[in-house]
């Protein structure tokens, strides 16, 4: 396990935590839940959907990861906000993200490539390998 130390597996649940919640929101959100809208694609367009979902996704499967302590859940998240956040710079006429929401994926990249780091760090610095 990656983030097997007590102060990493609580800030890897911590960020599974916030993974799962924003993936859930997302899909909900985008399937129509929230809004009277009968084809979700139409409204967003069928690229900027696809980005959403994909990344939904993504995010859904990064929380399983890191809720089992695991480092590919991390770099899962990462993919999802880079993908994200790419797609919001590169083309903002598809994806036109609030300031609010750029920033929660911003600081979302960053605590997650904090916490792979600190791993890593942790790891290379133990005294007694196994």
């Amino acid at each position: 396990m990656a983030f097997s130390e007590k102060p990493l597996s609580i800030f890897a649940r911590i960020l599974a935590l916030v993974a799962l919640i924003h993936g859930l929101v997302a899909i909900f959100y985008h399937f129509g839940v929230t809004r009277d809208l009968n084809a979700p694609v139409e409204a967003l367009g069928n690229i900027a959907f696809a980005i959403t979902i994909l990344s939904a996704l993504l995010r859904l499967l990064a929380a399983v990861g890191l809720w089992s302590l695991t480092a590919w859940g991390g770099v899962l998240l990462i993919v999802a906000n880079v993908v994200e956040l790419g797609a919001a710079i590169w083309v903002p006429e598809i994806l036109n993200f609030s300031p609010q929401d750029f920033g929660l994926r911003a600081l979302v990249l960053l605590a997650i490539a904090a916490l792979l780091f600190w791993a890593n760090w942790t790891h290379h610095n133990r005294r007694n390998y196994l």
